[in-house]
């Protein structure tokens, strides 16, 4: 369900360090955006089947178990609507995966609250990696 301003109003994170996890929680909240949080992919499917206020799922890419790409594929599939950014240090500067919008770690406030912006206003797929 997105906000009355057309963004986001809740966005799942899916990460497994949680110092990064807590990162980006309170830089999510400090933008205004309600945030759920998951420390797995396994986690984040379980929010996605029973939380139908996700608007936004943000993910790193490495992950043990469920891989952040296996997960976005999941979730396109179950809830086509949610839009996916993916996050990572490690991915091939020139194979965005599966076309979604990739914010490279590490990341400023700056360059998370526009990644998160772009990919509300682009949808799910897009041509090339945010930043």
């Amino acid at each position: 369900m997105s906000s009355d301003d057309g963004r986001p109003s809740t966005v799942l994170v899916v990460e497994d360090d949680p110092d990064i996890r807590k990162m980006v929680d309170e830089c999510l909240t400090t933008m205004g955006y309600e945030t759920v949080l998951a420390a797995s992919g396994n986690e984040a499917l379980r929010i996605i089947e029973s939380d139908p206020t996700i608007d936004l799922m943000l993910t790193d890419v490495m992950m043990p178990g469920i891989s952040g790409i296996t997960l976005a594929k999941r979730v396109m599939q179950m809830r086509p609507a949610i839009r996916i950014l993916l996050t990572s240090a490690y991915m091939d500067d020139n194979v965005p995966p599966e076309d979604l919008p990739l914010l490279r770690k590490p990341f400023r406030f700056e360059d998370l609250e526009n990644a998160v912006v772009a990919t509300w206003a682009a949808g799910n797929w897009r041509d090339t990696p945010i930043a």
